[in-house]
């Protein structure tokens, strides 16, 4: 019950979209920083001078408020319009500005300030880019020595300008190291991106090699055996049928003898592209071995699936393939079956090449099934 109501309660403050809810993550960070910065300045006032003045809480409300403002800004999705969601640089720059007033509120405690500049500095080096964390380091150093300046001026007593000098020379050899910190991190960030992406791309070139026939582009053996397995659990599951066929080019040897390899090869890739082109979208066509190809018919019965194969031999038969010159013509027989109920699916397969070799010896260039006894059909 407890942890259903903190996760509503996150789901609220943080929203839902992932993106969103980093982005909010670090902006509440940022504002529980600056919510606990105020009470520690107002104590730093009190020891100070005794008295808390209009300006001090001038300063408290425009601080929070300022965080709260850039809060609603990303919770509400405006500052998505932006080139950065997050307006980290923004969120830094309102940060240091109000840490260098308060600086001139600290008095004699105002050496606090420095540690919080650098957590504030800190939230940009996962975020910034070069360019901004050098402008916003030397932003914190000109506002940091106007103000010390003007203190100096106004207040050397509080403020001995001797210290004062001090501080700024310390500031201009701790901002220039963290906005080069920040740079590196940021090279560093688009380096890891860059490998992430390369990475992904590699991955995604071996699955392709994984699955995809390099010469045709057809599913491979390994890829058309996982497909055919999925079909038989779906058959088995919700009682469908499917058919399977054997399809094997016929005389291919003669081409490669006659023609070369390479011819071979272009045949090879013509009839790729033309059993696609006769086939269903859900049907799969893949290269099997050699010049043997697999087709798989999901959710088909016989009769469909019997014209759908005669498609794709008829549309083979009529290919006119240029050779160098030449041309080269080719025919496919075909081994077309059912599943059938409680078989395996290497019984299945095997019936399918019984019925290759059946059409191959009753003279190739045909489709033979078990439709019916012994069923061989050639179109004309």
């Amino acid at each position: 019950m407890r942890a259903a109501f903190r996760r509503r309660l996150a789901d609220l403050w943080l929203g839902t979209d992932p993106a969103q809810r980093l982005r909010l993550r670090q902006t509440s960070l940022a504002l529980a920083l600056m919510a606990f910065c105020a009470p520690v300045l107002h104590y730093c006032v009190h020891v100070a001078h005794g008295e808390r003045g209009v300006v001090l809480w001038t300063w408290t409300v425009v601080s929070v408020g300022g965080m709260l403002l850039i809060y609603a800004c990303i919770r509400s999705g405006w500052s998505c319009r932006w080139r950065d969601p997050s307006l980290t640089a923004l969120q830094i720059a309102f940060a240091i500005a109000s840490g260098a007033f308060g600086y001139a509120l600290a008095g004699p405690m105002r050496g606090a300030v420095f540690p919080v500049l650098t957590l504030i500095l800190m939230f940009g080096m996962f975020q910034l880019r070069p360019r901004a964390a050098y402008a916003l380091s030397l932003f914190a150093l000109l506002l940091f020595g106007t103000v010390m300046a003007v203190m100096a001026t106004r207040q050397p007593a509080s403020f001995p300008p001797e210290v004062e000098i001090g501080h700024f020379l310390m500031l201009a050899c701790m901002l220039p190291a963290v906005a080069v910190l920040t740079a590196r991190m940021s090279h560093i960030r688009q380096r890891l991106s860059q490998q992430r992406e390369e990475l992904a791309r590699a991955l995604a070139q071996l699955q392709v090699i994984a699955t995809r026939d390099e010469l045709t582009g057809l599913p491979n053996r390994r890829q058309m055996q996982g497909l055919v397995d999925q079909e038989l659990l779906r058959s088995q599951r919700h009682r469908h049928d499917f058919c399977i066929a054997v399809l094997d080019l016929d005389h291919f040897k003669h081409v490669n003898d006659t023609h070369g390899h390479a011819a071979g090869d272009a045949v090879l890739q013509q009839f790729a592209r033309a059993g696609q082109a006769a086939l269903r979208a859900t049907d799969v066509l893949a290269r099997w071995g050699g010049e043997e190809f697999l087709v798989l018919l999901p959710d088909t019965a016989m009769p469909l699936a019997l014209g759908a194969l005669e498609r794709l031999r008829e549309q083979t038969e009529a290919l006119s393939i240029d050779i160098g010159g030449s041309t080269v013509s080719i025919t496919v027989s075909i081994g077309l079956t059912q599943y059938r109920r409680g078989e395996t699916l290497a019984q299945t397969l095997d019936r399918a090449d019984q019925l290759l070799y059946e059409a191959k010896s009753q003279g190739r260039n045909r489709t033979c099934t078990d439709a019916a006894p012994a069923a061989a059909v050639r179109m004309a």
